[in-house]
């Protein structure tokens, strides 16, 4: 008998008969399954635009409006951990049901939200439910489809991740541009809303699905992580823009020590038998962690990228909220088109694939930032490089999700799964609060620096996709982990 947690037997005895399969995710269920997932990432890219807006209307100074930012991402990556497991046990359609409506809802009353109190309280409810819904996405791709279905759907998971952030920063520029200032960030925020809707509209056309044998909360474990997210997060958003007055040096302090319990914490549960939120199990497998990696290098400065174009488009071009929109408009085109056709086009996308992409990553980043160093920064040159980003970004995270479970043995498969959710959400958060918080320190206090800050920034991105592309080599030597 084995005494790894993740592949004891059930305590419980087995049944007479095995439970009846969960019916076929159909291609109407995915479609259903993915327009339930874009309003996630989608108000994401949107707030990135609008934050100037909000601030305005809501009279809140840069602090204010990076709270606005973090709020939503630290609770989403905090909810996600145990969000998963409360569907393994009450039902995946059911709580797509509870978090579908809680982002139409919460999205449609950030929008009418009367101070900065209320709409920071709103995004961090925002946050939970978007957290709710996320791993139901995830878990019902993977129990009720298989083979070259539930590749597909992976690969399209993941390609609504991305494409969906640049959709809502396009979408929101426009919609701010169109309309009154103090109207267009409010009218984002309810077509989130309206997105959200349709995806629970269609909520019959997905199976029920949950876990036969589902695993502990760990509510402890859980909640331990969420502090020191809060604790480590917060700081590095708003310290910046208060000059790092002491009790953010404190609060990065105990985000560590909280880091170190909940590490301590883990690894007594799996000592006795239960299968913590972050089972040390799991980390132990070479191509997990290393997927693990790839995915917070590649969220970290994806999230980053489009924050500071943004931010510059808004300084150094006179388009107001129609600036970044057009920016990034060619990007986002190339990035969804190759995302969609990436399963026909590249079926067994592979590291090699991811390797290569980020190879190319690197180069046209390189060219971007020579681009604004010389003062061609303006939008249709900068087009030559976003546009062929946008390509690469899609070849260079689509397939590593399905590259990487399909490597992992079963018993680790699931709560793998959870764990890219986490920290894909977790790259997005600290992208902004890191590169973000470089970029205006460089910018200097009246922006006169914003060119030179976005050049420095950029670098740092063409080296991140390096590595991306040196640990993606890496696993093509690393065969499947022992079942």
């Amino acid at each position: 008998m084995s005494s790894d947690p993740l592949i004891a037997p059930s305590p419980v005895s087995e049944p007479i008969a095995p439970p009846p399969a969960p019916a076929a995710l159909t291609g109407w269920g995915l479609a259903v399954l993915l327009i339930s997932y874009a309003p996630v990432n989608f108000t994401f890219g949107a707030v990135n635009v609008l934050a100037d807006a909000i601030g305005r209307d809501l009279r809140a100074d840069g602090a204010g409006q990076q709270l606005v930012l973090a709020a939503y991402t630290t609770a989403f990556a905090a909810s996600l951990v145990i969000a998963g497991r409360l569907g393994d046990r009450w039902g995946r359609r059911r709580l797509l049901l509870m978090g579908g409506l809680g982002v139409a809802l919460l999205s449609a009353a950030t929008g009418l939200a009367p101070d900065l109190t209320t709409a920071v309280t709103l995004r961090v409810l925002l946050g939970v439910a978007a957290g709710l819904l996320t791993p139901q996405v995830l878990a019902t791709i993977q129990s009720a489809s298989t083979g070259s279905a539930r590749s597909r759907g992976l690969m399209l998971f993941v390609a609504v991740s991305g494409a969906s952030t640049v959709i809502g920063q396009i979408s929101a520029g426009a919609l701010a541009a169109a309309l009154p200032e103090h109207v267009g960030w409010r009218a984002v925020q309810v077509l989130t809303g309206l997105i959200a809707l349709v995806g629970v509209a269609g909520l019959r056309l997905v199976p029920r699905t949950r876990s036969t044998a589902p695993l502990s909360l760990d509510a402890a474990g859980a909640g331990v992580l969420a502090a020191s997210l809060l604790a480590i997060v917060v700081p590095l958003t708003l310290g910046r823009s208060l000059g790092w007055p002491v009790w953010t040096v404190l609060s990065l302090a105990a985000g560590a020590g909280l880091l170190a319990w909940f590490w301590s914490l883990q690894r007594r549960a799996e000592r006795a038998g239960v299968v913590p939120v972050v089972p040390p199990a799991v980390l132990r497998l070479t191509v997990v962690r290393r997927g693990l990696l790839m995915t917070l290098l590649f969220f970290t400065t994806y999230g980053a990228l489009l924050y500071e174009l943004s931010a510059f488009a808004q300084l150094r071009y006179t388009l107001g909220s129609l600036g970044p929109a057009l920016l990034v408009l060619g990007f986002g085109i190339a990035f969804i088109a190759t995302s969609l056709a990436l399963p026909r086009l590249i079926p067994a996308a592979d590291e090699r694939t991811m390797a290569a992409a980020g190879l190319a990553q690197a180069v046209v980043l390189a060219a971007i930032a020579v681009l604004v160093t010389t003062g061609h920064h303006d939008v249709a040159s900068l087009q030559w490089a976003l546009i062929p980003l946008g390509v690469v970004q899609a070849l260079m995270f689509g397939p590593v999700l399905q590259t990487v479970l399909s490597r992992t043995p079963p018993w680790a498969a699931g709560v793998s799964s959870g764990l890219f959710a986490t920290v894909q959400q977790l790259g997005l958060t600290l992208g902004v609060a890191l590169l973000g918080g470089l970029f205006w320190s460089l910018a200097g206090p009246a922006h006169e620096h914003a060119q030179s800050a976005l050049s420095v920034v950029v670098w740092i991105h063409a080296g991140s996709a390096l590595a991306f592309a040196v640990i993606a080599r890496s696993l093509r030597a690393h065969g499947p982990e022992p079942r």
